[in-house]
């Protein structure tokens, strides 16, 4: 990669000036009295407290966090120095990232009776028979624990490590001596991903409905889960494929040795105070098991790395004017962004959203784009995308950010020859990978890869009746890999002020509805040897995912298919659509699922492809979860197999056992 050194960037402690939502913490020494080490624990927690979820007490002493930050534009990221951080334990709200800055996962060690993150149910105020997504008075909800991390540390704690989260909330690098829970009590949970770790005692997957668990090594048992567990490249502990004794709903998908390993990018804080970005390397070898040591991959000095921050001035989202225009600062900001990437630098996206003018292009290999703190970038008014990579520029890796459409109208400031998109066929996106038309086999030894990305259309913009795309990522280029993309067309949205939600039975948001946050595909691949592990894709009004290209592959997919659509407007449409020109392709543990709220709407089937010898999908299901009566998914696979209607609501239809 090529990289201007005459425009160094700064890089050790003292010099790098992180904004204020960077929290970078050091640990305690350990040879003080307790009291004194206590003392500096509860600063820690201090100073952590106003990145939390707000909460109060509830009458039965339960400490209650809610959801009132869901849709939030403050985001934050909590840096662990490294050493070791006693009785500090400590909830992840929304938008917020807790990251260890060591070079291995155990340079950064959680310790004590309770110590660590963690992810409680929210709500835990609501009544079930007043929110229909509550089972019980007191259960909260794990459904939209949304948009949160946690990586890169260890908990040696007594307390179980509790992480009830659903989609956007990755746990991943860590090293836990004692259990894992992901879930709380019987709140309901939609799924998550938990990748490259090591869990000593029991991992409960508990009300989950599904779970992606890749790259993990256990030391115990796991048990729990409702529907779907698939498990990549893992060891130990794994349980057995097939069927889960005493569950005849659940299936496990286990993929013994995938086809190809490329973990996350890092920041990391060296003895001498340097920051470094830490990029691991590509593997097709060592794919089963964990990499928490550090050893191998990437070292790259800060110098050549620049951090990038978001307005000072951050726009308020309920004013639904001033939100949506585009000023001088946003164009400086992403002139700025751009001139870094044609230096060939690196770029670290501190916490925030970033409105971009234009979309950020990625000319040299193996660049990198690393988002802290759930760091979003806005995508352009002219359709382009966030973030364009170009064909055959392989090794690229792009992480940690969430993208969101934006509010689409023409600007003389914008670069698009033609009103909908710089991309060269006019279609929307949020991310390509490659370029239409191009031809890019990748690099097999070197591929590219999009790692906890978050795209979505809809939640904070008001305007949700001008906010739109076409498809939220375009994979052109071979030899790309997905680990963990939720890929959402909203279903909620943040009500306006004064507005009155317009399904009281759940009243915390209004529910989107036919022209409104405008998506047609979330996912589409045209590149051959793209392979995506832990595949997430929501609510759009037409094909879910769309794969043209050959020698892939999915290993776990969620699809939930648009709630708003009336009859007539669905009809051939599935969620997993894999064309006739593919040779060979293979899904392992994928499933759709229906709540068409507003029509009897029926989907013909929940995946489609050609019958081929080299396609097979391994435990395809669909499920309606709820949902107008009448309503549901015909078929399974190819017009064949049960029907997922009301009378099995809640029970997975399967072609085979």
């Amino acid at each position: 990669m090529k990289c201007n050194n005459n425009n160094p960037e700064p890089n050790t402690l003292s010099e790098v000036s992180w904004p204020d939502n960077v929290l970078i913490f050091q640990p305690p020494d350990p040879t003080a009295d307790p009291d004194t080490i206590s003392a500096e624990i509860l600063k820690i927690k201090e100073r952590i407290k106003p990145t939390q979820d707000p909460s109060k007490v509830l009458e039965n002493g339960t400490l209650d966090y809610n959801s009132e930050n869901h849709f939030s534009t403050k985001h934050y990221a909590l840096l662990f120095a490294p050493g070791t951080y006693p009785d500090c334990d400590f909830q992840v709200g929304y938008y917020v990232q807790a990251a260890g800055l060591g070079a291995a996962a155990t340079d950064v060690s959680f310790t004590g009776k309770t110590s660590g993150p963690s992810v409680p149910a929210l709500n835990k105020y609501l009544e079930s028979s007043e929110y229909s997504t509550v089972p019980y008075d007191g259960a909260g909800i794990c459904l939209d624990t949304f948009w949160r991390a946690a990586e890169n540390f260890s908990v040696a704690a007594e307390a179980p490590l509790r992480w009830a989260v659903s989609q956007a909330a990755p746990l991943r690098r860590v090293h836990v001596k004692n259990d894992v829970e992901f879930g709380d009590g019987g709140a309901y949970a939609s799924g998550g991903v938990f990748a490259n770790g090591y869990v000593g005692g029991h991992v409960n997957y508990i009300a989950q409905q599904q779970w992606f668990t890749r790259n993990v090594e256990f030391g115990g048992k796991a048990s729990g889960g409702s529907w779907n567990l698939t498990f990549s490249g893992c060891t130990g502990g794994v349980p057995q494929a097939g069927k889960m004794e005493g569950n005849p709903n659940i299936r496990i998908t286990v993929e013994n040795q995938p086809v190809v390993r490329v973990e996350k990018p890092f920041v990391v804080l060296t003895e001498d105070k340097k920051w470094e970005l830490h990029v691991p390397q590509a593997t097709r070898d060592f794919t089963s098991g964990p990499a928490l040591d550090g050893s191998t991959g990437d070292r790259r000095d800060f110098s050549r790395v620049k951090v990038c921050k978001m307005r000072p001035d951050d726009k308020d989202a309920m004013d639904i004017e001033a939100y949506n225009v585009l000023d001088k600062v946003d164009e400086t900001i992403t002139a700025e962004l751009q001139a870094a990437l044609d230096e060939g630098k690196d770029l670290v996206m501190c916490p925030g959203t970033f409105y971009l003018t234009r979309a950020l292009e990625i000319k040299f290999p193996n660049q990198v784009i690393l988002g802290l703190g759930l760091a979003t970038l806005i995508a352009p008014q002219d359709g382009s995308p966030c973030v364009r990579v170009r064909a055959n520029v392989p090794g690229v890796r792009i992480a940690g950010i969430t993208v969101e459409g934006s509010m689409q109208k023409k600007s003389p400031s914008m670069i698009s020859n033609a009103f909908g998109s710089t991309n060269s066929d006019g279609v929307r996106s949020l991310i390509d990978f490659g370029e239409p038309g191009k031809a890019d086999p990748g690099d097999s030894k070197n591929p590219g890869a999009l790692v906890d990305i978050f795209a979505r259309v809809g939640g904070i913009n008001l305007e949700r009746e001008k906010v739109m795309t076409d498809t939220l990522i375009r994979v052109h280029s071979g030899n790309v890999v997905g680990d963990n993309l939720w890929l959402w067309r909203a279903d909620h949205v943040q009500l306006r002020e004064g507005e009155e939600p317009n399904d009281p039975s759940l009243a915390l948001y209004h529910q989107v509805r036919s022209g409104e946050c405008g998506v047609k595909n979330a996912l589409e691949v045209k590149g051959n040897d793209v392979h995506m592990y832990g595949l997430f894709c929501e609510h759009t009004t037409e094909h879910q995912l769309v794969w043209s290209g050959s020698r892939g592959g999915v290993s776990f997919f969620q699809c939930e298919l648009p709630y708003d659509v009336v009859k007539g407007d669905f009809d051939g449409f599935a969620g997993y659509k894999i064309e006739d020109s593919v040779e060979s392709h293979k899904g392992q543990g994928i499933g759709v699922y229906s709540n068409f709220q507003v029509d009897a709407v029926v989907g013909g089937s929940g995946f489609l492809h050609p019958v081929k010898d080299e396609i097979s999908l391994t435990h395809p299901f669909t499920v309606f979860l709820d949902g107008n009566v009448g309503s549901g998914i015909k078929t399974i696979v190819n017009n064949e197999g049960e029907s997922a209607n009301v009378e099995a609501k809640g029970k997975p239809r399967r072609l085979q056992d």
